[in-house]
């Protein structure tokens, strides 16, 4: 969910600097279907596997997938190691903390029924915050939307993460401009 808003945020700010839709066809991402592929593996995994049941395994495998579409794309300028780092910083809290992302029980504290179900390991890859957590600054500490109503929960790698993929979505709206710059004769 956080990772849309920031790509709308991207997109739309880049529309409004001058860029366009038709930039979107013009930006070619090499290896699109693994970052594809990463999200199913870990869909799959909660849908078809007992809570926690091969979570490490799952994430490693998972960013590796996206660790080597951010390769094929380490030519383009800024995103790729923004994603790249906020990636590395969720996996490394996730596996750190047995394949878990671990979750601030403050930041669920409206949430009873979804609190009950992390508390019991019901939820895949999730787990709570607590003080044998590893690196727990790095879990999902940060409230998404207003406190009486929050839209969901993030780490610092996934505001890292949607700083990226909001560069990447602004930089795609604008390679037709470029284009179009490159195309324009000196006189």
């Amino acid at each position: 969910m956080i990772l849309l808003i920031f790509a709308a945020l991207g997109f739309l700010i880049g529309l409004v600097t001058g860029g366009s839709v038709h930039g979107l066809s013009r930006y070619a991402l090499k290896g699109i279907l693994l970052p594809v592929a990463a999200l199913l593996l870990k869909s799959g995994a909660a849908a078809l596997l007992a809570p926690q049941t091969g979570a490490v395994a799952v994430c490693l495998l998972q960013y590796a997938l996206l660790f080597v579409f951010l390769l094929l794309n380490a030519r383009r300028p800024v995103w790729p190691i923004v994603v790249f780092f906020g990636s590395f910083l969720n996996m490394l809290v996730i596996v750190l903390n047995g394949g878990c992302m671990p979750v601030s029980v403050t930041l669920l504290g409206g949430a009873g029924g979804r609190l009950v179900q992390i508390a019991q390991g019901r939820i895949y890859a999730y787990c709570l915050l607590n003080e044998t957590t590893k690196l727990p600054f790095l879990g999902d500490v940060i409230r998404v939307g207003p406190a009486g109503m929050p839209i969901g929960f993030a780490s610092a790698g996934d505001i890292l993460l949607g700083v990226g993929v909001a560069i990447l979505a602004y930089q795609m709206t604008r390679a037709d401009c470029k284009h179009e710059r490159s195309e324009t004769p000196v006189l």
